[in-house]
């Protein structure tokens, strides 16, 4: 069973953030902020079942509610930022499949 909260993400590659930082830190100074987010929105949904696609887990996706102001938040894709000043490229789908590990 995996519990799925109904909410607007936009994942983002570990490496590509890390690319960013890299090059803020050895830029020139003055940039106090970067924002960097994925390529795409997904619901979480969308992505337990990329997830349960790629690694041909079986799962019952159990949706689970997020109440009040928060839950409307999210819902709304507070968790997303489509004026981000850097997109990364690799999406959940493409970042999922090359690092599973029963990739073949």
């Amino acid at each position: 069973m995996l519990p799925i909260p109904r909410l607007q993400l936009q994942t983002v590659a570990a490496a590509e953030v890390a690319r960013v930082v890299a090059d803020v830190a050895a830029g020139p100074p003055g940039r106090d902020q970067v924002q960097v987010a994925g390529p795409e929105v997904s619901s979480a949904r969308d992505l337990a079942r990329t997830w349960r696609s790629v690694t041909r887990r079986p799962a019952l996706l159990v949706p689970v509610p997020v109440p009040g102001k928060l839950g409307r938040a999210l819902r709304d894709g507070a968790l997303t930022a489509d004026d981000a000043d850097v997109l990364g490229e690799i999406t959940f789908a493409d970042w999922l499949a090359a690092n599973s590990p029963d990739r073949g």
